[in-house]
């Protein structure tokens, strides 16, 4: 009997060295763990770890201010007084808030007076300005956001019934990046294309960097080459800046500059309402007379501009012509711009401008039945049709860097030329 004791004894210690055995296991695969990187998914937004607070999302309204943004969240007016004084130091810059900007206010959880904490003003996609008043006097931060940038490319061609705008915005989730982009495109070309005659058929390749912040996208830096075909007539431009940076802008594949002596048309986003006519039904006399010019209809405000370099001979107001102004370009050319809401500062008789600089506003003064800016032009004292004029093309960059341009732009033609392969044409269907 007192054997089988002593042998039931000895199991129990067996076991218990067993199990002793066991956790020294358990404990080494815990030890072997430690040098693993465990990722926790928390909510991080402006620096702060959003689930840690209460979150409160809200938006700038008509006629607010600092104080309707900060006293529903506890905060005294002498606070906020005081930090709408730090907000106009000049490394934050808050004048005033604007309407539709979002704000978010971050209080302690629980408390039941919802006290801002902090509070974090958006004024655009690029910043945000945090207030905090988590000590006993308010601080404010104003921090950029990344901006990043892609290269990306946008093939397509303009369909019946359709338009440059229409077919670009089907690659965008905003008009915002649909405009930057046809605006970009029409900036290229604005000496070769006139963007008013295009017409279904037409194609065109871009390849562009756009800026991001937040994967979201914002703008377009700059085009880096583009391919477009108007009327059966393809035109290739690169943008080109060489090692000193004294030669740079847009160039064929030849190397000739993209830049010509005028614009194609005075403004921007505009449409033709009426184009140069020498037997035109007048809307407002009601008689068949000359229309010397071409009509191009915009919002009151739009800017006009200089569509070659040139001296102001006059910047005046008449009955008919309402207020307009009138450049003389070199011995042969001169442009009027008529019916402007108002003449740009600065600009007045005897200056010279620059080539797209801004010279008046869209408007409807004088004979004009709507706001539009009728574009007039001189060839040799007589006027003419613009759009049919056939400007000389411009000269070849220095010789001596085109062989460098050449090899710098053969793989991107190379690249621009596979995306052109694989857009339909209507002219093969």
């Amino acid at each position: 009997m007192r054997n089988l004791a002593y042998l039931f004894l000895g199991f129990i210690i067996l076991s218990f060295i067993g199990c002793s055995d066991g956790k020294k296991t358990i404990t080494d695969n815990k030890e072997s763990k430690k040098d693993t990187l465990v990722i926790e998914n928390k909510n991080i937004r402006f620096g702060f770890d959003l689930d840690e607070y209460e979150v409160f999302y809200d938006t700038i309204q008509s006629g607010w201010t600092l104080s309707h943004v900060l006293s529903p969240y506890g905060i005294d007016q002498f606070t906020i007084n005081t930090a709408a004084a730090k907000a106009k130091d000049s490394l934050i810059g808050l004048n005033y808030v604007l309407t539709g900007k979002a704000f978010t206010v971050l209080t302690e959880k629980g408390d039941t007076t919802h006290k801002a904490k902090y509070v974090v003003y958006e004024p655009d996609v690029f910043s945000y300005i945090t207030f905090d008043f988590s000590k006993d006097s308010v601080q404010i931060f104003k921090k950029n956001r990344p901006t990043e940038i892609k290269e990306k490319t946008i093939t397509g061609m303009i369909y019946p019934n359709s338009n440059l705008s229409i077919e670009l915005n089907k690659s965008f989730e905003t008009y915002a990046m649909t405009a930057a982009l046809a605006d970009a495109i029409e900036g290229v070309f604005a000496w070769s294309i006139d963007f008013f005659k295009l017409q279904a058929g037409d194609r065109y390749a871009v390849v562009y960097d756009e800026k991001s912040v937040d994967s979201v996208a914002y703008s377009i830096d700059k085009i880096n080459y583009v391919w477009f075909e108007h009327a059966g007539e393809g035109i290739y431009a690169f943008y080109f800046k060489d090692s000193t940076g004294t030669v740079e802008g847009y160039y064929d594949e030849k190397g000739r500059e993209m830049k010509r002596p005028f614009l194609m048309s005075p403004v921007k986003f505009a449409r033709i309402s009426s184009s140069f006519n020498r037997n035109r039904f007048h809307p407002i006399y009601k008689t068949r007379r000359a229309h010397l010019g071409t009509d191009y209809a915009a919002p009151t405000g739009t800017p006009i501009l200089a569509t070659a370099d040139g001296n102001v001979t006059k910047a005046s107001r008449s009955r008919g012509n309402g207020i307009y102004v009138k450049l003389r370009h070199n011995s042969t050319y001169e442009t009027q711009y008529l019916h402007m809401s108002k003449i740009a500062t600065g600009i007045h008789p005897g200056i010279r401008v620059k080539q797209g600089q801004v010279i008046g506003y869209v408007g409807s003064t004088g004979a004009a039945t709507g706001p539009h800016v009728c574009y007039r032009f001189w060839k040799n004292g007589k006027q003419i049709n613009h759009r049919a004029e056939k400007f000389p093309k411009s000269e070849p960059m220095k010789e001596e860097l085109i062989p460098t341009y050449l090899k710098y732009i053969e793989p991107l033609k190379k690249k621009l030329d596979q995306q052109i392969s694989q857009i339909p044409d209507l002219s093969e269907s």
